[in-house]
């Protein structure tokens, strides 16, 4: 759930500021550009890589306590 909660805050911080600048009448900088995807793309990895972790962690346990109920 943390994770999924993460990338929608970041989703909504990005178009908070992309509607920001377009209010403003002004273009966001080429390295504000990049930042914004960069760290878009890192909280997507991020949340791939802690739910493939935590669903392994999650079946490691359920075959650990399948073990210990035979």
């Amino acid at each position: 759930m943390i994770p999924e909660i993460s990338v929608a805050i970041y989703t909504g911080i990005m178009i908070r500021t992309l509607a920001n600048a377009s209010n403003d009448n002004q273009s966001p900088s080429a390295p504000q550009i990049i930042c914004i995807v960069f760290g878009f793309l890192l909280t997507i990895a991020t949340t791939v890589v802690v739910t493939v972790y935590a669903k392994r962690w999650l079946s490691e346990l359920q075959k650990d306590e399948q073990l210990l109920l035979q």
